[in-house]
């Protein structure tokens, strides 16, 4: 479906025939026609995590220790530190309703797939480089997959896809394919092989 909030074009797109027959946009027939006026796919995007290096150069130790537990929902509370929250973080959980796919624990092996061990103790990355390594992992195939499908549909619903946002104007952990220290992340690899 062509969604009308999407900016179009002020004039048809013409098509190879058209341009062939020195068809021009004034005379035109069926201006309206599916496909016509082409917007661009504004603000696309996914939460972001930068490298281990990057994160080591603006958290705290004591932050580094206390990364998000697997299943986190909430940007704020739980178990998110107050520095993770200062600095934007974002989870990789879907949403907050129970059963919701944590993207980070879903690399896990064997992955987990409730919050909790066999011995009902609530499970959790064993270390920062483990939970970072994940994060690029999702990421990757995150953004992978949000090109693949908009390449996909290209020329049929819209003309261009604008990321919100490649970087980040601060050390940050959400949104950006590349961090405040100019280190690309897996989403800058993703996107890169989904185009």
């Amino acid at each position: 479906l062509f969604f009308d909030r999407n900016p179009g074009l002020k004039t048809p797109v013409l098509s190879d025939n058209e341009i062939h027959r020195g068809a021009s946009p004034s005379n035109v027939k069926d201006k309206d026609a599916p496909g016509r006026n082409i917007g661009f796919q504004t603000e696309v995007g996914s939460v972001s995590h930068p490298e281990l290096k990057s994160l080591q150069r603006f958290l705290s130790p004591e932050a580094m220790d206390s990364f998000p537990d697997c299943g986190e929902t909430s940007d704020r509370g739980g178990s998110v530190n107050e520095e993770w929250s200062y600095f934007k973080y974002l989870p990789f959980t879907e949403s907050e309703d129970i059963g919701a796919v944590d993207h980070i624990c879903s690399f896990l092996y064997p992955p987990l797939v409730n919050d909790t061990s066999e011995d009902g103790v609530k499970s959790r990355m064993k270390s920062i480089e483990d939970y970072t390594w994940a994060a690029q992992l999702a990421q990757y195939f995150q953004y992978k997959t949000l090109f693949e499908g908009y390449s996909m549909k290209m020329w049929e619903y819209y003309s261009a896809i604008y990321l919100w946002k490649s970087s980040s104007p601060s050390p940050t952990l959400r949104g950006a394919l590349y961090d405040w220290y100019l280190s690309t992340n897996g989403g800058y690899w993703g996107a890169r092989s989904g185009l």
